[in-house]
């Protein structure tokens, strides 16, 4: 259950006690969540506090009432759990503007509506697609939202950012409950490889345009938000999210290819729900996927053949290989003088992925040079890479594995085309040693006509 429908259910339990004595407590539990995350909650989802949607809601019924009957005022203030026909008076003018023997006689009118945060929040769901994934909904697309934001890198850089933005809120005044303050988190960059234990993590804090922020680590920015597709996460008996969160990515991928969305190219998001007074962590997560519908995204293939090329390779295997063999790779070739001589060279590599994260997984990692290139290593070896008929899209390295589960995709609906026996590979569009978040790639899927 994602945070939007533990709000929900809270909404069901005042409205089911509208008429009763409300315990906000209880209203909490209904959310499992702790009463100050609640309340912080609460106020983004629904932009009320909860003690003022109790109020609003219930001055609302009054009203209606008041107008459509002869109870006597006490007794609607009693029905509505005002401790008495005075502060029921005052609660009601402050409202409406009028005082409840007036308002009777007034053709002003005053509602406030049960609030639905489902459907405030939620695209309509695909029944189908609902039934065998309950817990992953599609969001209306988010709107852009300024955001306060630190950048850690280094081994559990979680750790190292929520520092830092702690810190930063504990001397800036503002307040997670009152303001409504959402904190969201994402890898930057994400490690390559599952044993990978450096690499960096963002978190964020929304903010409103009038929060000016001064501070030697601690900016600015605009997430651009989108459409996303969202799910929970509770933390496991260890109060470890980790396992979790790679199981949902998992679950995430296999409702992809079920629904009518691809993989979007706007970020994804972790929002961190709940946190103690020091700020520590210690509630689930939400998760968001980024996507769009199938129409709209950019999957444009042409369909080449790649003929035979003489490449300088290297071959790693393990857990970690991708890690090692870029970085032993890149730093080969640029020891070569390859970004510097001229020629153009085309960087590729494939691998076996349902091995990934395995101790057989292996990477290898090509370069395009003459037949008579000496390598100067030993590692390296110098062979031909065959070639083969291709479909290729581009893409971005930060979107690398979805725009590979939309190709993916694409081939098992296409009627005209299946995966041909030859190697797949990624090609990386650099002039540098390094490939980076934006760096441009070109996937190559080995295709066949169908028999």
């Amino acid at each position: 259950m994602n945070y939007y429908e533990r709000i929900q259910k809270s909404i069901d339990y005042i409205e089911s006690n509208i008429e009763n004595k409300i315990d906000l407590n209880q209203a909490a539990r209904e959310a499992f969540m702790s009463q100050s995350n609640y309340y912080r909650i609460f106020f983004a989802l629904v932009g009320y506090s909860v003690k003022e949607y109790i109020r609003l809601r219930r001055i609302s019924l009054a009203a209606s009432e008041l107008r459509s009957s002869d109870i006597r005022i006490m007794d609607i203030a009693v029905k509505y759990d005002f401790d008495s026909q005075d502060s029921f008076s005052r609660a009601f003018k402050r409202i409406t503007r009028f005082l409840p023997s007036e308002w009777r006689y007034q053709q002003t009118e005053f509602s406030f509506k049960r609030m639905s945060v489902l459907d405030k929040y939620f695209e309509i769901q695909d029944s189908e697609l609902l039934e065998k994934y309950p817990d992953i909904k599609v969001l209306k697309k988010l709107e852009p939202v300024r955001v306060a934001y630190y950048c850690y890198y280094g081994t559990n850089p979680e750790n190292g950012a929520f520092k830092v933005v702690s810190e930063w809120l504990k001397n800036s005044g503002l307040d997670m409950e009152k303001d409504g303050l959402r904190i969201f988190g994402y890898n930057n960059p994400s490690p390559t490889s599952p044993t990978q234990t450096e690499y960096g993590y963002e978190v964020c804090v929304t903010i409103n345009d009038s929060i000016q922020v001064v501070d030697e680590n601690v900016k600015t920015k605009v997430l651009e938000g989108g459409l996303y597709a969202v799910t929970g996460i509770k933390r496991d008996g260890n109060c470890d999210v980790g396992e979790e969160i790679m199981k949902a990515w998992q679950r995430f991928q296999n409702w992809l290819q079920d629904s009518k969305y691809a993989f979007g190219g706007h970020q994804w998001l972790e929002e961190h729900l709940g946190f103690d007074d020091e700020f520590n962590h210690v509630g689930g997560v939400d998760l968001y996927m980024p996507i769009v519908e199938r129409g709209e995204v950019d999957t444009t293939k042409t369909f080449v053949d790649v003929e035979p090329m003489w490449t300088a390779s290297y071959k790693v295997t393990g857990k970690d290989a991708i890690e090692k063999g870029r970085k032993y790779f890149l730093n080969w070739a640029k020891k070569q003088g390859l970004f510097k001589d001229g020629k153009k060279h085309r960087f590729f590599a494939y691998y076996n992925h349902d091995r990934m994260g395995q101790e057989d997984f292996f990477y290898k990692i090509h370069v395009t040079v003459d037949k008579d290139f000496a390598a100067n290593d030993e590692n390296i070896e110098l062979e031909q890479f065959n070639g083969g008929h291709y479909a290729v899209i581009k893409t971005k390295f930060k979107y690398n594995g979805g725009a590979w589960s939309e190709f993916i995709y694409w081939i098992s609906k296409n009627s005209e085309y299946s995966i041909g026996d030859w190697w797949f590979f990624e090609e990386y569009m650099i002039d540098k040693p390094v490939i980076e978040m934006d760096t441009e790639m070109l996937l190559h899927m080995p295709i066949k006509l169908r028999v």
